[in-house]
C-alpha cells in the first residue's frame, strides 16, 4: 500500500503515559531521522521500533546516506496556546544519491522506539545532489490540546 500520511505512533504514546513510563526527552538530541522509500507502509496504532516490521526493510541506501539516518539537532518541544509542538533544525544530506518518501523519527537509547513517520507526499529524489528537508514552519509534530 505505502505511505499515505504523517502521524505520530500510538505505542509511542502510550508508553509514554502509561506504566511502562518509555520517558523519552525529545529535546535531548539524541532521536533520528531514518529515510525510506515506498515500499514501507506505516501502522500508527501498532509500529513499535525501527528495525522491527515494517521498519526493517526499505530503508534508503545509497551514497551519501548512512542506514539509521542523522542524529536530529536543535530539537524543542514547546507548549503554547493550547498547542503542544515538537521540532529540530532542518536536516541537510550532501552527496546524495537516494530516493525516499518519507523519514521515520525514532531514539536509538530507547530501544530504536518510533516516535513518528513523516511522508514527504511524494518520493523526493537526489542524484549526487543535496536532500534538504525543510521542516513546516509550525514544526514537525504539532497537537492541539484544548476542545
Amino acid at each position: 500500500m505505502g505511505w499515505s500520511a504523517s502521524g505520530v505512533m500510538g505505542q509511542f504514546l502510550l508508553d509514554q503515559f502509561d506504566p511502562s513510563d518509555l520517558s523519552v526527552d525529545l529535546t535531548a538530541e539524541d532521536g533520528k531521522l531514518a529515510l525510506w522509500g515506498s515500499a514501507v507502509t506505516p501502522n500508527f496504532n501498532s509500529d513499535l521500533a525501527y528495525g522491527t516490521s515494517p521498519w526493517n526493510s526499505g530503508e534508503c541506501s545509497g551514497a551519501g546516506y548512512t542506514a539509521g539516518g542523522p542524529t536530529l539537532t536543535g530539537t524543542t518541544l514547546v507548549a503554547s496556546g493550547g498547542v503542544l509542538t515538537f521540532d529540530a533544525d532542518n536536516v541537510q544530506l550532501n552527496g546524495t544519491t537516494i530516493t525516499s518518501e518519507g523519514g521515520l523519527i525514532y531514539w536509538p537509547n530507547k530501544s530504536n522506539r518510533a516516535y513518528a513517520a513523516i511522508w514527504w507526499g511524494a518520493p523526493k529524489e537526489t542524484q549526487d545532489g543535496t536532500f534538504l528537508i525543510t521542516w513546516h514552519s509550525s514544526g514537525i509534530v504539532v497537537s492541539d490540546y484544548t476542545p
